[in-house]
């Protein structure tokens, strides 16, 4: 009897499609640590690799700070399910030294991913589909606390927490809020907003890491871990992105009283591109989908609720696409088959302005 999918069920039981709030859709949290007794992966050896992992395996998988995890040695997991988990955790995942024995734990919620001699013996990562963190960060914070009991991490008095690069040294804590500003960014006000409330700690991107906002989605994260404690790092995301949310909000109440000419057509072309694309790429469709969200949160779009739309979000990228075809995708195929997908999710929705 064939065994089910595990990252099939994560996919099939998102919680993606639970935030709660139509514009700060998610947050995320990275903390790094290295072992003090060992080398850092990208000087060991195959065997002492093995051991690592094996002992950090063995840790994660008894805490009872995660929910029923299961471990997956790197190697075997196939491309398409290696996609598809960098895109559901909004992270990356690989290993720099190929004789290191490397493995991720995942918990069932799917809010938890721990990848073991990656970058670095061990990086923690939590995500919540929501604006606030407590649950998310408490669960970093407890696993941390329970692995620092039966390991000793390197430390230096001088740069703190050790990685394998020394601009995440410190706290080695990255803090990251997605939101998504379409009427801050296609009115032109982002940059104005951020030259004036962007915390010096801090930067904004887009999801390809550069200033180009796929979707309308901007990540404010901090710039530094070395030097800032983790309350620092956490009050400076949390206030850039709480006033970046205020002015988007705002512009919204505003286009629901009066919209613009502007972000109707937007709204009109997006729908029109997905419903009659005959191919599109990932670029278009992520475009197409951060207007239609708009639109369904400003009352214009009916037939899907924004939780709908965050799901969807993510079902138009590669490796989901090819985790629900139970098989790759070849990539001359990969633009028709996202049509396809788009035209049968969004075809009950309508617009009326």
């Amino acid at each position: 009897m064939n065994q089910p999918n595990p990252f099939l069920q994560l996919k099939e039981n998102t919680f993606w499609e639970k935030s709660d709030t139509p514009v700060w859709i998610a947050s995320g949290f990275f903390l790094q640590r290295n072992l003090a007794s060992d080398p850092f992966p990208q000087k060991m050896d195959r065997r002492n690799s093995q051991r690592i992992l094996g002992t950090l395996t063995q840790s994660l998988l008894s805490s009872k700070c995660l929910e029923s995890p299961q471990f997956f040695e790197f190697d075997a997991i196939k491309t398409a399910e290696k996609e598809f988990l960098l895109e559901h955790f909004l992270a990356t995942c690989e290993t720099q030294n190929p004789e290191c024995k490397a493995g991720l734990v995942i918990d069932k919620s799917g809010t938890f991913l721990a990848m073991i001699n990656g970058e670095d013996h061990l990086i923690l990562h939590s995500i919540e589909a929501h604006s606030g963190w407590k649950e998310a960060w408490k669960k970093l914070t407890d696993m941390e606390g329970y692995l620092a009991k039966n390991h000793t991490f390197a430390y230096s008095n001088k740069f703190g927490y050790l990685t394998s690069r020394l601009a995440n040294s410190g706290t080695a804590l990255t803090v990251q809020a997605f939101l998504h500003l379409p009427c801050l960014i296609e009115l032109d006000q982002l940059d104005e907003v951020l030259i004036k409330d962007l915390a010096e700690e801090v930067q904004a991107n887009g999801l390809s890491g550069t200033y180009d906002f796929i979707g309308a989605i901007v990540i404010i994260e901090n710039r530094f871990t070395l030097g800032l404690t983790e309350d620092h790092i956490l009050e400076a995301v949390h206030k850039t992105a709480t006033q970046l949310v205020t002015h988007e909000k705002k512009l919204r109440s505003q286009l629901k009283e009066n919209p613009d000419a502007l972000i109707v057509d937007k709204i009109s072309r997006a729908i029109g591109l997905v419903k009659h694309s005959y191919q599109i790429d990932t670029k278009e469709a992520l475009g197409a989908i951060g207007f239609i969200k708009l639109g369904v949160d400003l009352g214009w779009i009916k037939g899907l609720t924004d939780q709908d739309m965050n799901k969807i979000f993510f079902e138009v990228r590669r490796g989901h696409l090819s985790l629900a075809s139970k098989k790759a995708i070849p990539q001359e195929k990969l633009a028709r088959k996202r049509a396809e997908f788009l035209q049968s999710a969004l075809k009950l929705i309508t617009m009326n302005v």
